[in-house]
């Protein structure tokens, strides 16, 4: 039975190269007959209280386009005109080059900071198309405590526990990274991409962390922390539209491992224009844990 068609997209999450779903179809005549998706800039970036402006921009590819390391590197826009606005001040964002990422290149702010409760409009200019988003930084919630649990039948391997309190009479949306120092070369987000307080509202969230993986095209071996890891924990803060694309994103990547499931639904945006993807501000706190 044929599962219905979807546009693609390939987008470039942290430095993750991820095919999200696009075409199913069990009919090789109908995969012959379709037409190429309209050529559109595909957005991944952030702003943090604290710090500068990130952003990733490819271009989107048909689902079943062959890909390599060649052709990932060629969906890059490396000469994008990325502006950021604070509604006061704007910069133009300046590409940089990064080894810890593939493809390697991302725009970044320089002197506008992200500050709690700011609105920042971004806007990417390629090829005569332009895509533009809002977000806003959300007040960041603290970490209440973090620490390191030993599995039960394990005297290496361990998860972190993360304690946290919601904030009373307000809805609030979340993603989590951890960091290991000296191994990791960047903040990883976990496996489940985004939660709201839908079932812990006001109250405290005792939440276990296993170590995510650096990559979802490849086994690690296991997906825990082991002692004498030092691991940075990131709590971020987020307004609802950036949860909606991370929660359709997270839905599609498990579509993806799943031969018997399908999704008929487009991923969620809060990139208009010429663009997709999404433009995130995050209300930070950092905690430091050391596996013992």
């Amino acid at each position: 039975m044929c599962r219905g068609l979807l546009h693609t997209v390939i987008i470039f999450i942290a430095g993750l190269v991820v095919g999200l779903l696009s075409v199913r179809s069990c009919n090789d005549d109908l995969l012959s007959g379709l037409k190429a998706p309209d050529e559109l800039i595909v957005v991944d970036g952030w702003i943090e209280q604290g710090r500068q402006a990130k952003v990733f921009l490819t271009k989107n590819s048909p689902y079943f386009t062959s890909i390599d390391s060649t052709s990932i590197r060629e969906l890059v826009l490396s000469g994008a005109k990325v502006t950021l606005s604070d509604g006061v001040n704007s910069e133009v964002l300046i590409l940089r080059r990064d080894m810890s990422y593939f493809p390697p290149f991302y725009y970044q702010g320089n002197t506008i900071i992200g500050k709690t409760g700011k609105s920042y409009t971004l806007t990417a200019e390629y090829g005569g198309k332009s895509a533009e988003a809002v977000t806003i930084i959300p007040g960041k919630v603290a970490i209440d405590t973090a620490y390191f649990e030993l599995l039960e039948e394990s005297d290496s391997l361990g998860v972190v526990k993360l304690l946290f309190t919601d904030p009373v009479e307000e809805k609030n949306y979340y993603r989590i990274f951890t960091k290991r120092k000296g191994v990791d070369d960047r903040f990883i987000p976990t496996v489940l991409m985004a939660i709201n307080d839908q079932y812990f509202s006001g109250r405290q969230v005792n939440y276990t962390v296993s170590r995510p993986p650096t990559s979802y095209l490849a086994s690690e071996g296991n997906d825990y922390f082991e002692t004498g890891d030092t691991i940075l924990v990131k709590l971020c803060t987020m307004d609802e539209a950036s949860f909606g694309f991370w929660s359709s994103y997270q839905e599609e990547v498990m579509n993806a491992a799943n031969p018997f499931a399908s999704s008929m639904s487009n991923l969620e945006t809060n990139v208009e224009g010429e663009g997709l993807g999404v433009w995130s501000g995050y209300g930070v706190t950092i905690d430091t844990v050391f596996a013992r």
